[in-house]
């Protein structure tokens, strides 16, 4: 007998939510094939598009088609309708725990009201970040859902703290990491072709952030950081092995609506958008027609990957920049501490503030000082001439980080709920 999974996550979109989907359902379509579990996935970020056959096994359908609130981002309605009217077995839903903890309540009654009515119960599956002390109230109702993962040990502690505060009694949540898409990301051997392509200088040591203009990843301090290290750099005496000049590739929109005026921010510390730092192609960018493929190729651009988040869940871009070979600059806090080895495999800022950001939802977050991170940018850039930071440094890292590895784990937790 066919078994029907209902999932609730970005898929077919280029956000970070939707390369985990797809690492993980590619992964698991030939499996999905052989036991018989046909998927439709209520997609998040899929534009206007209605519905769209994505494979053999698996329906892309835009939620929205059944929401009836146009105002709510997530369609979460929409989905519940789908619920509500479909045969599904599993409920399996991909998102923060605020964005999924106000469905807890219909959930329930979805629920008791197939029972009631004796059409096929089903199962729910929750697999959420957490990338900062979370807010306990939201994780009021999360026993509701069969089985629940987060990404990192960190995550786990963190939302089981959460769930015991607000509930006063405990409940086990699981870990199923994210993984290194080395097909994807690797080390290219053509940095000067490359810079070419995407008009970056050849005679330049770059510095590259990738990473969206929004509060949580503070590009802000990234510039003030850099705007030190700019002024270091010019104090220093020539070297004939060394570049002659230094740059900051910033892969974000100038001026996101949360996030800083990128072009305001240079001007105030007297660098030059096009000289100091580097932005994308701007149509491409913001047309979203980066392909994977490309951004390896903006990767392998880089000497050094900088990024000054102020919390992860998980901290793609860290994994990216692994995989290609780059030295990194991060903080040492969140997820971030776990997917290091505690900073020792980057050039760790272990110089934090707390601080609540605006337009964040009132989050605790960790800021880098900029000094340090200045300080961070000056060894990454001696250390430079001698590679001391090679891919052979994140090894260990991609066979933990396996995707087909986290397939496997994807699979135990499948069988178990689908009864397979």
């Amino acid at each position: 007998m066919t078994k029907k999974i209902l999932a609730y996550m970005d898929f077919m979109c280029p956000t970070g939510f939707g390369t985990v989907s797809h690492n993980v359902m590619d992964r698991l379509t030939p499996w999905f094939k052989r036991v018989g579990v046909e998927v439709d996935v209520a997609c998040l970020n899929f534009g206007n598009r209605q519905s769209e056959v994505y494979n053999e096994q698996i329906m892309a359908v835009n939620p929205r088609m059944f929401a009836r609130n146009e105002e709510d981002y997530y369609y979460r309605d929409g989905v519940l309708k789908m619920l509500q009217v479909g045969d599904y077995d599993l409920l399996w839903a991909m998102n923060d725990v605020p964005v999924l903890g106000p469905m807890s309540p219909i959930l329930r009654h979805v629920r008791q009201q197939k029972q009631f009515q004796k059409q096929k119960e089903f199962k729910m599956l929750m697999y959420t970040p957490i990338d900062s002390i979370p807010f306990a109230r939201y994780f009021k109702d999360l026993d509701i859902w069969d089985e629940v993962y987060t990404y990192t040990d960190y995550g786990r502690k963190e939302a089981e703290k959460a769930f015991q505060k607000v509930n006063n009694r405990k409940m086990k949540i699981g870990i199923i990491p994210h993984g290194m898409d080395r097909y994807e990301f690797q080390p290219l051997f053509d940095k000067q072709s490359l810079r070419a392509k995407y008009d970056i200088p050849q005679d330049m040591y770059v510095f590259g952030n990738i990473n969206k203009n929004q509060p949580r990843k503070d590009i802000g301090t990234t510039l003030l950081a850099f705007a030190e290290f700019k002024k270091w750099f010019e104090s220093q005496p020539p070297s004939p092995n060394r570049p002659s000049k230094v740059g900051l590739y910033l892969h974000c929109y100038h001026s996101d609506k949360t996030g800083i005026k990128v072009y305001v921010a240079c001007e105030r510390l007297g660098l030059v958008i096009g000289k100091d730092v580097l932005l994308p192609i701007e149509d491409k960018y913001n047309s979203n027609s980066y392909s994977t493929q490309e951004m390896n190729e903006v990767y392998n651009c880089l000497d050094c990957f900088v990024s000054t988040t102020t919390a992860e869940g998980w901290g793609l871009t860290i994994t990216e920049a692994m995989s290609v070979g780059l030295p990194i600059i991060c903080g040492n806090h969140t997820s971030l501490t776990e997917i290091t080895d505690n900073g020792e495999l980057v050039y760790i800022v272990n110089d934090l503030v707390p601080h609540f950001q605006i337009e964040d939802a009132e989050n605790v977050r960790l800021v880098l000082h900029p000094k340090s991170v200045c300080e961070q940018m000056i060894n990454a850039w001696k250390d430079g001439a001698t590679r001391k930071v090679s891919i052979k440094n994140y090894e260990h890292k991609f066979a933990e980080y396996n995707w087909d590895k986290i397939a496997d784990q994807w699979k135990v937790s499948l069988k178990r709920l689908l009864k397979l």
